[in-house]
């Protein structure tokens, strides 16, 4: 911004100058939370703001002349599918001139996957020719996944991932199988394991496996519910308490885990790295404790592993045990 006048005729004018240029347009929304960039007709990035910075990860300076369809966001669905070829919203905003609006996973600078909800428009110069696109953006994640964060200074967090650490999880784990025995409020276990872990330090070195840690927490505690309970459980694993969970939901949920974490991509001195992880899930029963949980998730685990990975199976509810008929 110029520097201010000292008096208000001077003053209005800079004003006046600046909306002219754009330059004020651009300050103010730089101070914005919302995301913001602007495309041109072949989607080459524009204008990039300070909560795009923000959410992304990407500063200004590192995306401005690249495509937004390059090797930076990638946006994907639920799926995994990527959006940025022929799927692209801006693409067809530019296409059809019809304002689009969707939830999609970008992949965050530190290459985890982050749902956002994007809302795309087109832009028209003075004759009405569509000349570029704006995308309007924010994260969409459960209203309080940030609140666990607070727990910090009492100790209940994992200092590298920010997930809970174990003594806290286990502490939760048993309130929620009280809740269960007591009310009948159903939960859900997760056991998450990254694959190949030794053939991934043998390779890269031993502190790979805390850099692929904390990025698979990006994608897990960005795509759970406000309620659910992230652990790091040991070295290379993860658990997931997952509230109010049929087995049918409970499947899907750890799918799409599968799916985001496949779609994510780890920097590790000048590779990028495609990780993934093994889901062995479960829903919790009445009687259970941590121990019988994690006895039912771990063999429908050790066989997604034993299986080359990349992929989640639910564990099937014991069968309840039969009294014995008398004579």
């Amino acid at each position: 911004m110029r520097e201010g006048c000292a008096n208000p005729e001077g003053r209005q004018a800079v004003v006046q100058e600046a909306l002219q240029d754009g330059e004020l347009h651009k300050a103010l929304l730089d101070q914005l939370d919302t995301g913001i960039y602007i495309v041109d007709r072949d989607r080459r990035i524009l204008y990039w703001n300070g909560g795009a910075e923000r959410i992304t990860g990407y500063l200004a300076h590192e995306v401005a002349g690249h495509f937004c369809h390059g090797d930076l966001l990638m946006h994907c669905d639920a799926e995994g599918a990527v959006l940025c070829g022929t799927r692209c919203p801006l693409l067809h905003v530019m296409q059809d001139s019809k304002p689009r609006e969707c939830t999609v996973f970008l992949r965050h600078r530190q290459g985890h996957r982050l749902p956002v909800h994007v809302r795309s428009r087109p832009i028209h110069n003075s004759n009405g020719e569509i000349v570029g696109a704006v995308e309007v953006f924010e994260e969409a994640l459960a209203p309080a996944r940030h609140a666990i964060r607070e727990l910090q200074v009492f100790g209940c967090l994992d200092d590298l991932t920010g997930a809970a650490n174990r003594r806290y999880g286990e502490m939760r784990v048993g309130q929620a199988l009280e809740a269960l025995n007591e009310f009948g409020i159903p939960f859900g276990w997760l056991r998450i394991g990254l694959d190949s872990t030794e053939r991934l330090e043998r390779r890269y070195g031993h502190g790979l496996i805390d850099a692929a840690m904390k990025m698979l927490f990006g994608t897990l505690d960005g795509n759970l519910g406000s309620f659910d309970v992230l652990t790091r459980w040991s070295k290379a694993e993860f658990r997931v308490e997952v509230h109010y969970s049929a087995r049918l939901a409970l499947a899907e949920i750890a799918e799409k885990l599968v799916v985001l974490v496949r779609a994510s991509a780890l920097e590790w001195w000048g590779d990028r790295l495609r990780l993934t992880v093994s889901i062995g899930a479960g829903r919790a029963e009445p009687g259970d404790t941590l121990e019988s949980l994690e006895a039912r998730v771990a063999g429908v685990f050790e066989s997604c592993q034993a299986g080359s990975g990349d992929r989640a199976t639910v564990a099937h509810a014991a069968a309840p045990e039969r009294t014995p008929c008398l004579p």
